[in-house]
């Protein structure tokens, strides 16, 4: 069994996946600040080669110690790094590598039209098509928009998403999760309907934390997701064979 390690370090959590092949056999997510402890559970396999994508951009020096530690080749996703595919952006040195390997992803495993929503600490909605990334939004995610009402206001209580949430809050903590969730769902909705007057044939793909979520609240509104756990690690892989060919 060959295995390629992908390690994707995001605003709160790092997430390391080994694939044989295009078949996902383990994972593990940790904090964000600990991608050392992936490389050691990593270090247990036989792995042949890995890649890094690191939307904070700390810990520079992550990468030369993996190829120290475990003596493989290592791609680590930048915006110089060769990609399988066109990124239509005005300024491609500033997209976020999570968007990147999430576009790759999809490409590798949708094809067509996608609207690829990762609902994480923050919310990015992008759009591929034909092979190429057209660009996208971003959005504060569900986690952050509760923090800020709380830290911004006087009054307002921190709740959580889950919860009751009747067609209109009737007290504080409800009228804040409708207000929040409700409004992130309706973003969602409101953006795929948007792109589906350019693309008749749009696939929604979500992946990130929340998209479990948030996935059976559009489907409630008669709009039906693929969740993708897989589609960063996938994307990741594909950069990957491309850069080792």
């Amino acid at each position: 069994m060959s295995l390629v390690l992908t390690i994707d370090i995001g605003n709160t959590a790092a997430k390391g996946s080994l694939f044989d092949d295009w078949k996902r056999v383990s994972s593990k997510v940790v904090d964000n600040d600990d991608p050392d402890s992936l490389v050691r559970k990593a270090s247990e396999y036989n792995v042949e080669g890995a890649v890094i994508c690191n939307v904070t951009g700390s810990d520079p020096d992550f990468a030369n110690r993996l190829r120290a530690e475990m003596d493989i080749p290592v791609v680590e996703l930048t915006s110089t790094t060769p990609l399988p595919f066109e990124v239509c952006y005005r300024t491609p040195s500033t997209l976020g590598v999570d968007r990147v390997a999430a576009a790759a992803g999809a490409i590798h495993k949708y094809g067509g039209d996608v609207l690829i929503v990762d609902a994480g600490t923050a919310v990015t909605m992008d759009i591929v098509s034909e092979g190429r990334y057209l660009g996208g939004n971003i959005s504060p995610g569900l986690r952050l928009r509760f923090r800020s009402l709380h830290a911004f206001t006087g009054k307002l209580p921190l709740i959580r998403p889950d919860g009751d949430m009747p067609q209109r809050g009737q007290d504080t903590e409800t009228a804040i999760r409708c207000g929040v969730v409700g409004g992130l769902v309706a973003e969602i909705f409101g953006t795929y309907h948007e792109e589906r007057k350019r693309f008749n044939d749009l696939k929604l793909v979500m992946t990130g934390g929340d998209a479990d979520f948030l996935a059976p609240l559009l489907k409630e509104k008669g709009l039906d997701s693929t969740i993708d756990h897989d589609l960063v690690g996938i994307g990741l892989l594909s950069i990957y064979n491309y850069n080792k060919k």
